[in-house]
C-alpha cells in the first residue's frame, strides 16, 4: 500500500474512534472495549488486506470505547468534608448572589494529592472577595467535596461533562477557616496563573473594563467574564467563534511570528521549533485551553509538512489532529467548541475547493474575494449541524457578516497584541490602547445593533438524524473529493438541502403530556396537550423550560404562574432572552399585592411593555384543553389579604386530561390547602415537600395514586415518601425530569434518569 493510499485510512479511522468514544460514554463496563481490542488485535494478525483493514477499524472502535469509558466515568474520591489545599489558577468570578467561583490545581485532600489532573472546581459564598485571594495564591480551608451532576433534563446543561472537558473531576464547596498565602514552594501552575492574572489586569488597566475584558477573552481565553447578552448577540449573528481563542486567533499569532522570522531570515527547521515553543508557551498561558491545543497541533502538523517539502492534504491533517486530540482527551468529542472548530475546518477542506473552482475571475481582487466567500460558505456548511443543535438558530447573515467582521477582528486582535507587548512602555501603549478601545466599541456597537433584529436569524428546531443525513448528502454533492457528474451532484446536494429543510419543520404533536422539569428546589412544568402548550411556572433563570421550548420551536399558548416568588417566575427572563413569545400570562388574583421582590414586579412591567397580556385567575375560572380542561380551585376572592406571603395565595388547579386528574398545588401553604382539596389521580406535592403543607388530612382528601415532587434533596424525598406511605413518589431529585403520559383513563410516568422502583400505572 502506497503512502497516498495509507493516508486515506485516516478518515475511516477517525470516524471509528469517535464512534467508539460515544459507545464508551454509554457503556456500563470497560470490558466491552478491552475484549473488542483483544479480538480485533488478533484478527489483524490473522487476516490480510481487506479483512485486516476492517480489523483495524474494529480495533480503533474498541480503543475509543475503552478510552471513552474511563474518560466519562473516572474514579472519584468519597464525597465528604476535607481539609483542602490548592492553588488558584483561574480568574475568580463573582455572581449577584454573592457566590464566587474559580479553579484550583495541585489540590490535596487531608494532605493526600487529588488523583487525576489534580484540578477541582471551587465555589463559596461571601459578602466580598477575601483579602489577597487572586490567581497564583495557595489556599487552605475546610470544605465539602462533591461529585458534579450531569444533565437532569433532556438536552440540558451537563455540568459534569463540561468540567471533565476542562480536566476537572470534582467540585469543592465552602471556605471555612480560609487561609491565603503564596505557594510554599515553586509551582509552575502558580507561576503561570500569576502571569496570566498580571496580563489580564494589565489589559484592564490599559484598555478599561469593557475593552479589557474583550482583549483578555480574545488573547487569553477568559470568555466566562463576558456579559451573557453580548455572547448571545455574537451567537445569533453566527460570529461567536471570534470570542473563543481558537485557530483564527492562533493563526494571527503565527502570522506575527512568521513576519518576525522572515525578517531574521531564520532557517525553516529553526522556525518550526520556535513555532512549537511559542505555541506551547501560549497554550500554557491560556490554561491549556483545548481549542488552543487543537489549533496549535493542526498548525504544527501543517508547518512540519512544509519543512519536509511534503505538502499534506488538509483533510488528512484534520483527521490526524482529530485522532490525536481524542486519544488525549476523549471527552472533547461531545463539546460544542470541539465540534465547531473541526466542523469549520472540515467544511473548508471538503466544500471550499469545489466552490472556489466554480469561478476563476481574471481580476486578482475578484479572485481573492471569491475565494474568501467560498471559504466562508465552506466554514458555514461545516458548522451548520452543531450550530442548529446547540442554538436552534440559523444565522441568515452569517456569511455576509463573517467576511468583513473577521477582517476587522483580525485587525482588532493584532491591536490587542500590540497593547499587550507595549504595556511596560506607556508612551507606545497609550495611543494603541485608545485605538483598541475605539475599535472594540465600534465592533460591539455593530453587533449589539444587529443582534436586535430577529430577521437576521431563523428560529428552528434542533437538528436531528434527518438533518445529519441531509448534511452528509449536501457535502457529498459539493465536495471535490469525488468526480460526480453534474446531474449526480445536483441530486445529492439538492436532496440533502431538501432533507435539511424538511427536518427543521416543526411537526404536529398528537399526544398528551404533563412535564415536570428538574430545576432543583424550584418549579417549572409544561402541559402539552396536542397543539396546546401551557407553561406552569418557569423556575429560576437557568432556563430549563426555555431551553425545552426553544429546542422544539414551541410557542406557549400561555404561561401560568402559581405565584410570584423568584423560584417560580424568574425563568421568564430566559424566555425573553431566547425570544420565545409570551402572548398571555396568567396570575392568581391579587398576586402583585402579596409580599414579593421588586425585581419580579419590574419583570412584569417588562412583559407588559413587550405586548404580553396579563390576566388573573381565581376559584371557579376554567381554561379549556383539547382533551380536558384546567379548573382553578384557589385562591378564592376574599379569603386572602394583601401583604401576606405569596405562598398563601398560590394558584391551585385541577388539570383533567384524557379523564385523568392532576392536582397542581404550586407552593400552597398548609393553612389554606383544605380549600383546594379534592380527589385526584395525581398530586403535585406543594412547596417542594415542605412539612408546613401536604397534611395527612389533605392527603386523605386527595387520595392520589402517585405523587410528583420537585426538590434537590434525597433526604427530603425520603421524608415525603414516609408521609405518603404506599403512594409512590416520583422526585426530580433522583429521577430528573418527569413526564406523565396520558391515555384514556390511564397514565404512566417516565423519568429522565434511572431510579429504583417501578413506574406508576
Amino acid at each position: 500500500m502506497t503512502k497516498r493510499q495509507r493516508g486515506w485510512l485516516l478518515p475511516p479511522l477517525a470516524v471509528s474512534l469517535a464512534g467508539g468514544i460515544l459507545l464508551g460514554r454509554m457503556a456500563s463496563s470497560p470490558w466491552y472495549g478491552a475484549a473488542g481490542m483483544a479480538f480485533s488485535f488478533f484478527a489483524c494478525l490473522l487476516l490480510r488486506r481487506g479483512g485486516r483493514f476492517l480489523a483495524v477499524l474494529a480495533f480503533f472502535l474498541a480503543l475509543g470505547c475503552l478510552r471513552g469509558f474511563f474518560a466519562y466515568h473516572p474514579a472519584l474520591p468519597v464525597s465528604r468534608a476535607y481539609q483542602i489545599s490548592g492553588i488558584v489558577t483561574e480568574e475568580i468570578q463573582s455572581r449577584a448572589n454573592r457566590q464566587f467561583r474559580t479553579v484550583l490545581s495541585r489540590v490535596t485532600l487531608d494532605g493526600q494529592p487529588l488523583s487525576g489532573t489534580g484540578r477541582a472546581y471551587w465555589s463559596f459564598y461571601a459578602d466580598e472577595l477575601p483579602s489577597g485571594l487572586f490567581p497564583g495564591q495557595q489556599v487552605t480551608f475546610q470544605g465539602q467535596l462533591y461529585h458534579p451532576s450531569g444533565a437532569s433534563n433532556p438536552d440540558g446543561y451537563d455540568f459534569r461533562e463540561e468540567l471533565l472537558r476542562r480536566g476537572i473531576r470534582v467540585g469543592l464547596y465552602g471556605n471555612n477557616e480560609l487561609m491565603v498565602a503564596p505557594p510554599s514552594s515553586f509551582s509552575f501552575s502558580a507561576t503561570l496563573a500569576r502571569l496570566r492574572h498580571g496580563l489580564h489586569t494589565g489589559l484592564l488597566r490599559a484598555l478599561g473594563e469593557e475593552a479589557g475584558v474583550y482583549a483578555s477573552t480574545m488573547l487569553l481565553g477568559s470568555r466566562s467574564l463576558l456579559p451573557r447578552e453580548d455572547r448571545t448577540a455574537f451567537s445569533r449573528l453566527g460570529i461567536a467563534h471570534i470570542l473563543s481563542v481558537s485557530g483564527f486567533h492562533v493563526g494571527i499569532l503565527i502570522g506575527f511570528l512568521g513576519v518576525l522570522f522572515r525578517l531574521l531570515r531564520l532557517p525553516q527547521r529553526i522556525r518550526f521549533w520556535l513555532y512549537a515553543a511559542a505555541l506551547a508557551f501560549y497554550s500554557a498561558i491560556c490554561g491549556w485551553n483545548q481549542p488552543v491545543l487543537r489549533a496549535s497541533l493542526l498548525l504544527l502538523l501543517t508547518l512540519h509538512g512544509r519543512i519536509l517539502n511534503r505538502p499534506r492534504s488538509l483533510l488528512h491533517l484534520l483527521c490526524a489532529a482529530w485522532i490525536l486530540q481524542l486519544l488525549l482527551s476523549p471527552v472533547q468529542l461531545t463539546g460544542l467548541s470541539f465540534q465547531l472548530s473541526f466542523g469549520a475546518v472540515f467544511g473548508i477542506a471538503l466544500v471550499t475547493p469545489f466552490l472556489a473552482s466554480r469561478w476563476s475571475p481574471r481580476s486578482r481582487l475578484l479572485h481573492f474575494l471569491w475565494r474568501t466567500l467560498s471559504a466562508g460558505l465552506g466554514a458555514q456548511a461545516g458548522v451548520l449541524l452543531p450550530t442548529l443543535y446547540a442554538f436552534q438558530e440559523l444565522p441568515l447573515a452569517g456569511v455576509a457578516l463573517n467576511i468583513p467582521l473577521m477582517a476587522f477582528a483580525a485587525a482588532l486582535i493584532g491591536c490587542f497584541w500590540l497593547v499587550l507587548l507595549t504595556l511596560p512602555v506607556s508612551i507606545l501603549c497609550v495611543p494603541l490602547s485608545e485605538a483598541a478601545r475605539l475599535m472594540t466599541g465600534g465592533l460591539l456597537s455593530v453587533v449589539r445593533f444587529l443582534g436586535c433584529f430577529s430577521f437576521l436569524s431563523l428560529w428552528t428546531p434542533a437538528s436531528n438524524l434527518l438533518t445529519c443525513v441531509g448534511m452528509v448528502l449536501l457535502v457529498l454533492g459539493l465536495t471535490h473529493l469525488f468526480r460526480w457528474r453534474r446531474r449526480s451532484r445536483f441530486l445529492l446536494a439538492g436532496g440533502g438541502a431538501f432533507l435539511i429543510l424538511l427536518s427543521l419543520i416543526p411537526w404536529p404533536h398528537f399526544s398528551t403530556e404533563y412535564i415536570q422539569f428538574s430545576v432543583g428546589s424550584a418549579d417549572a412544568a409544561l402541559i402539552w396537550d396536542q397543539d396546546a402548550v401551557y407553561a406552569v411556572d418557569t423556575g429560576y433563570e437557568d432556563g430549563a423550560l426555555s431551553d425545552f421550548l426553544h429546542r422544539r420551536r414551541l410557542t406557549p399558548t400561555a404561561v401560568i404562574l402559581t405565584h410570584l416568588h423568584s423560584d417560580h417566575a424568574l425563568g421568564l427572563v430566559a424566555m425573553l432572552e431566547d425570544r420565545i413569545p409570551i402572548p398571555v400570562l396568567y396570575l392568581p388574583a391579587d398576586a402583585e399585592k402579596a409580599d414579593i421582590h421588586s425585581s419580579v414586579l419590574e419583570l412584569l412591567d417588562r412583559l407588559r411593555a413587550g405586548g404580553t397580556e396579563i390576566r388573573y385567575l381565581s376559584k371557579g375560572d376554567l381554561l379549556s384543553l383539547p382533551s380536558g380542561g384546567i379548573r382553578v380551585l384557589w385562591p378564592e376572592a376574599g379569603k386572602t389579604r394583601p401583604g401576606q406571603d405569596a405562598n398563601e395565595s398560590s394558584l391551585t388547579m385541577a388539570v383533567t386530561m384524557k379523564d385523568v386528574s392532576l392536582l397542581q398545588t404550586g407552593d400552597l401553604d398548609g393553612r389554606y390547602e383544605m380549600y383546594a382539596a379534592m380527589p385526584a389521580d395525581l398530586l403535585k406535592i406543594a412547596h417542594h415537600g415542605s412539612s408546613h403543607s401536604t397534611s395527612q388530612a389533605f392527603l386523605e382528601a386527595v387520595h392520589p395514586r402517585a405523587a410528583l415532587l420537585t426538590c434537590d434533596s434525597l433526604d427530603r424525598t425520603l421524608q415525603v415518601q414516609e408521609r405518603l406511605e404506599s403512594v409512590p413518589v416520583f422526585s426530580t431529585a433522583d429521577r430528573g425530569m418527569l413526564t406523565v403520559h396520558f391515555s384514556d383513563h390511564a397514565f404512566s410516568i417516565e423519568s429522565f434518569l434511572p431510579a429504583s422502583g417501578g413506574d406508576a400505572p
